[in-house]
């Protein structure tokens, strides 16, 4: 068993449109399994795969400890190069180690499996 860890805080920037993020530098969430999870420099995000309805209750994508984990899991869920279950827990797994309650993590990963992008 692989201890869960981001590879560094994000490198990012704002871009014009005042919603989406561009990784500047590559950045990585590593799983329980060992599994590195990989959002290359100069891909651009936006929290979308987060459903809108879930920010009242959690903060909007880039705000809070669940930041780290928003970012590696809309790339995933914009290229789906892995089954949206296990990008979706891998989200849940970011959450907790980024520092957000089990509590919350659940409600979030609830929230994600019941509204947010599906793909196979």
């Amino acid at each position: 068993m692989t201890k869960p860890h981001f590879s560094a805080d994000p490198e990012t920037r704002w871009l014009k449109d005042g919603r989406t993020v561009e990784l500047l530098q590559d950045f990585s969430f590593t799983d329980q399994n060992g599994k590195t999870w990989l959002a290359k420099k100069g891909r651009k995000v936006n929290g979308s795969s987060i459903p809108r309805p879930l920010w009242p209750l959690i903060g909007s994508p880039f705000v809070g400890k669940h930041r780290n984990a928003s970012i590696i899991h809309d790339v995933f869920c914009i290229d789906k190069n892995a089954p949206s279950d296990e990008v979706h827990q891998m989200y849940y797994d970011a959450c907790i180690c980024a520092g957000v309650n089990k509590t919350k993590a659940q409600i979030m990963l609830t929230g994600i499996k019941i509204g947010g992008p599906t793909w196979d």
